[in-house]
């Protein structure tokens, strides 16, 4: 089954959603896809409640090193949406981050968004000196409604593009 992305450079937000049974290579890729987009700091939404991840934790802990990117960025939190009684890549994958990335399970999507949208203390490592100008976000704009953000579907070691609209499906 694929993995699904939706990476929202306005909201510096990223979602991953995972159906199915999840083979390593299609976890290297997302892992990879993410790298690649240069998005560390970003918050993260992982849904896992519906997939089963067939790796194991030295393969966990390389995707999670390449999800570090450079000693020096920010890396922003994770939350994992889970199925209650489940969630053992979700628990091995923060074993791997030694404090150095907020990581939270839930159950529950409304509350792990909320979670991911609590202001966070930054590490006096990755502070900023100057603030940054961003553009203005619209009062009602989510992550999740964002018209700009970019979606990519990875099933096994292929990859395509998906066009992101109002009415979009995860395509199984």
């Amino acid at each position: 089954m694929p993995i699904y992305i939706e990476i929202s450079t306005l909201h510096r937000t990223v979602t991953i959603v995972a159906r199915g049974s999840i083979s390593p290579d299609e976890i290297r890729g997302a892992a990879q896809q993410m790298f690649e987009a240069k998005v560390p700091h970003f918050a993260k939404l992982v849904d896992v409640a519906g997939a089963i991840a067939e790796v194991n934790l030295q393969q966990v802990q390389a995707m999670a090193t390449l999800l570090h990117g450079r000693p020096e960025d920010k890396r922003g939190p994770v939350a994992f949406l889970i199925a209650p009684g489940r969630g053992d890549f979700a628990r091995a994958f923060a074993s791997t981050q030694d404090g150095q990335r907020a990581v939270s399970l839930f159950t529950s999507l409304r509350e792990a968004r909320a979670w991911l949208a609590e202001p966070r203390d930054v590490p006096a490592a990755f502070a900023i000196a100057e603030p940054v100008q961003t553009t203005s976000t619209p009062p009602s704009s989510t992550p999740w409604s964002d018209p700009q953000r970019q979606a990519v579907l990875i099933r096994g070691t292929r990859r395509r593009d998906l066009a992101v609209g109002r009415r979009s499906r995860i395509p199984t």
